[in-house]
């Protein structure tokens, strides 16, 4: 079993025992399986699956941030986490075609540029869960 543990700014937003844990990695999904080579990874904004028995966990939905792999289990770091279930689907649609139309006006590489797309990632990983 793995200990995971997700925590935000405001301290731990989730602790559990599970079998695998799936997340969003910068470059692609990442699957972690109890044994897993130590690892410290980029993240983005994505839905984070857990699995286990008896494990009733919706996904989670997680900002940006950091993953650590240890054989003690997982650290996740992220500036927010938002259970699946509590999405608002339609205001999540709303909050993609804002950040992308802020993006289309934005210069690359500026901070609201930067905001825009961050906006955006988040609002398309609450849409994909």
């Amino acid at each position: 079993m793995l200990n995971v543990e997700i925590v935000t700014p405001t301290g731990l937003a989730w602790t559990g025992e599970v079998t695998e844990i799936q997340l969003p990695g910068a470059q692609g999904e990442l699957g972690v399986l109890d044994g897993h080579a130590m690892l410290l990874a980029v993240t983005r904004a994505g839905v984070v699956r857990v699995s286990g028995p008896h494990l009733e966990q919706p996904d989670l939905i997680v900002g940006p941030g950091f993953a650590e792999v240890t054989p003690l289990g997982v650290t996740l770091l992220v500036d927010q986490v938002q259970p699946a279930t509590d999405v608002d689907k339609a205001q999540a649609q709303q909050d993609l075609v804002t950040a992308e139309a802020a993006l289309a006006l934005s210069q690359q590489d500026t901070d609201a540029w930067r905001e825009a797309e961050y906006q955006a990632d988040l609002a398309r990983a609450r849409l994909s869960a």
